[in-house]
């Protein structure tokens, strides 16, 4: 199977000091965020909600959110991506990896298109409990 990462989720309490922190003192990029038709909620308010493009596509890079404990709810995830922070794998069948999840009998939650436009999501945690976020292609 391949897979990439495709971006790094970090929380930040205070949005708008971590991206100025990324830009100015590490010299990356803001870029504007792009939102899919079909997304859940999802803050779009800067001060909520930062890309730092890396270049490859619309999204992939870091993204910086400010910790929400009601996004799982709100969008019915078993795991909240605000909170704490996750990794992102980009693969190449999606589908494959989620039948694998089911018949390990690992909790995971799937979304449509719902954060990044063209991709669809899978949340769950691997063995030491760090949040992890699977996507492939729609």
């Amino acid at each position: 199977m391949a897979w990439s990462i495709h971006h790094v989720n970090l929380e930040a309490k205070d949005v708008r000091r971590a991206a100025a922190f990324y830009t100015e003192i590490l010299g990356m990029r803001e870029t504007p965020w792009a939102f899919p038709k079909s997304r859940g909620y999802l803050p779009g308010d800067p001060d909520k909600l930062a890309l730092l493009g890396d270049g490859r596509d619309g999204h992939s890079g870091l993204h910086l959110i400010a910790p929400d404990k009601e996004f799982a709810k709100r969008n019915d995830l078993a795991f909240n991506p605000s909170v704490g922070g996750h990794v992102a794998f980009q693969v190449d069948d999606l589908d494959a990896v989620i039948g694998r999840l089911r018949a390990a009998g690992i909790a995971h939650s799937v979304t449509g298109e719902f954060a990044i436009p063209g991709l669809r999501h899978v949340y769950l945690e691997d063995p030491e409990g760090n949040l992890i976020e699977i996507n492939g292609r729609v």
